[in-house]
């Protein structure tokens, strides 16, 4: 199946927190993608989407393997690579990123400090290009951020097919799930996670710090 249409994933190197949003025209992507584990990465695959090398990626990262090493690992072992486009950050936020030939145009991909972008089924190249640039030209928590990347992909045309999900995720360093939102059919689904991230983000921010104090306390919470 087709999903992902376009991505990016990240790493805050203020907090050491790692993110990912996703966005397509098929439902329920954040049940599929992206894959992240506190102090040790992220993976995103799509394109004609394969979970289980999410999964592989995350433990191969988990042996202090590279994003390079763990991008080559995963293709190494994909004979449907060619239909595939592979993202993985490691725990330094390098980012190593493979986009296969046979991925249905437009297709592309852009790496950063601390970033990667990719897409396929695009309107145009606006869109990683956009997306790239709101996410370098942003400040603040990683979560704004991530959205308003997602934002400026579907506000450039974003899916040749046009809408349907998307999702959010943030991990903390210490391993609480800071922030984990999904849209899975949905007319205007960035715009919906928008919606349902800033009803909830004050609480969100409450919590996480409630739980920090009482990890630091050694009580349970």
């Amino acid at each position: 199946m087709k999903l992902n249409t376009f991505s990016i994933i990240a790493r805050c190197p203020e907090t050491g927190n790692f993110g990912g949003a996703v966005a397509t025209c098929f439902p329920g992507v954040g049940a599929h993608s992206p894959h992240i584990e506190p102090n040790v990465g992220a993976v995103i695959t799509q394109g004609w989407v394969n979970p289980p090398l999410g999964q592989e990626g995350i433990l191969h990262l988990k042996k202090g393997r590279t994003a390079n090493e763990t991008l080559n690992h995963l293709l190494l072992n994909d004979p449907g690579k060619e239909l595939r486009q592979v993202s993985v950050m490691d725990c330094y936020g390098n980012c190593a990123v493979y986009t296969g030939l046979e991925n249905d145009d437009y297709k592309g991909h852009r790496i950063g400090n601390n970033w990667a972008i990719q897409g396929n089924l695009l309107t145009g190249p606006e869109v990683i290009d956009d997306m790239a640039e709101a996410f370098e030209n942003s400040r603040g928590p990683l979560a704004d951020r991530l959205l308003l990347a997602l934002e400026a992909a579907d506000a450039a045309g974003g899916d040749i097919r046009g809408k349907q999900s998307s999702a959010i995720k943030v991990v903390a360093v210490d391993q609480y799930p800071f922030v984990d939102f999904r849209v899975d059919d949905h007319k205007e689904p960035v715009t919906e996670l928008r919606r349902i991230y800033e009803k909830n983000k004050s609480v969100l921010i409450e919590r996480y710090y409630e739980w920090i104090d009482a990890v630091k306390q050694g009580t349970t919470f």
